[in-house]
């Protein structure tokens, strides 16, 4: 549960609702750094981009590392998101990307305009499943069929 969460939260790219009127959308998710990323510092890696997303029109790939939004620094997926939050839709936003194909790290910049509304498949995601009922443990009694929890015979 904490693990969507989290995902919807990158996925938004804001910290306010997704009906905030005229708030941008990047239309990516983002993750944190792989343990086994050492070259890299600081950053989010890009681990999903939406299609049809301003991400997308900018070129972001997953597996690209997006180290900097605008100049600043981002260190963690929810740094990255409270910055794009700070942006309108139709506003450009400047990305510094580390892409590792190809044996090396090759710095680029990348311009993206924010787009107005979330990207298809947002909506897929942020729907929340319900929670299945917690684990029942009885306390001083065996739970048999012909000998119920004490907690479920309290219960009726």
């Amino acid at each position: 549960m904490i693990q969507k969460v989290l995902i919807a939260f990158c996925l938004m790219c804001a910290v306010q609702p997704a009906a905030a009127a005229g708030r941008g959308y990047l239309g990516v998710w983002f993750g944190v750094l792989p343990a086994t990323e050492k070259a890299v510092r600081t950053g989010v890696a890009v681990k999903k981009v939406f299609v049809g997303s301003a991400a997308e029109r900018a070129g972001l790939k997953p597996g690209e590392i997006v180290t900097q939004i605008d100049y600043v620094s981002v260190r963690d997926p929810e740094a990255a998101v409270a910055l794009l939050a700070e942006n309108a839709a139709g506003e450009r936003v400047l990305l510094t990307v580390i892409d590792r194909t190809g044996g090396g790290i090759h710095r680029s910049h990348i311009f993206a305009t924010l787009a107005a509304w979330p990207p298809n498949g947002f909506a897929a995601i942020m729907t929340a499943k319900p929670m299945p009922p917690p684990a029942r443990h009885c306390v001083g009694s065996a739970g048999t069929p012909d000998r119920p929890c004490r907690a479920d015979v309290a219960a009726h």
